[in-house]
């Protein structure tokens, strides 16, 4: 009987020692139609066409580079805009807008829609170099049936003389019937303005 008792006694330590089977973790999926989160604050860059001008593909009108479009106030030509191979900021093309009249002001931009960024800001950036510049700068303007609600034009902060490349950033709200965000470069009188690698985004 005692040698029956102690592999018993054995068997039922070494059953004692062995630790249960733990049930599996259940890990509940969201649901499919969960937004995904967007971290606050953290910018979204948005598509824009040729923003180096290294496009060769013309554009729409007035020779305008591909994406872009030139414009100035009425009257005779006063300002020029042309596609620049010397010194371009970055790759092998710059825009530049040389002043030739009385005219107060021509400018090149490209408009993009914004009716999915409602709420948000818009935040443009470019490079410009001037030579001579009387008044020029980057543009930003938010659209709503072709009337302004926000914008800026470096009216404050404009770039003049003769400068080297430097990056430029200007921020507007983007508000709630916002359609188009319109963004560019402007001159204003006498002088060259060269732009190049603009960005936008979205924060």
């Amino acid at each position: 009987m005692r040698c029956l008792a102690l592999p018993a006694l054995a068997l039922l330590a070494a059953c004692a020692a062995t630790p249960a089977p733990q049930p599996a973790a259940v890990v509940t999926p969201p649901p499919a139609s969960a937004p995904v989160a967007r971290t606050p604050g953290a910018p979204q860059g948005v598509a824009l066409v040729n923003p180096g001008f290294e496009s060769t593909v013309p554009g729409r009108r007035n020779n305008d580079p591909d994406g872009w479009f030139s414009h100035q106030h009425a009257g005779d030509i006063s300002y020029k805009f042309a596609v620049d191979m010397a010194e371009p900021h970055s790759g092998q093309r710059s825009l530049r807008i040389d002043n030739v009249g009385p005219e107060s002001y021509g400018a090149i931009a490209q408009t993009v829609d914004v009716r999915p960024y409602r709420g948000r800001t818009a935040r443009v950036s470019g490079w410009l170099r001037t030579r001579d510049s009387a008044n020029a700068g980057l543009t930003i303007a938010v659209l709503a049936n072709g009337v302004s609600l926000a914008n800026d034009f470096m009216a404050d902060a404009a770039v003049k003389g003769t400068t080297g490349w430097k990056r430029y950033t200007l921020a507007v709200p983007i508000a709630p019937n916002a359609e188009f965000v319109e963004i560019g470069a402007m001159m204003q009188g006498k002088g060259t303005l060269w732009l190049d690698d603009v960005e936008l985004q979205v924060q």
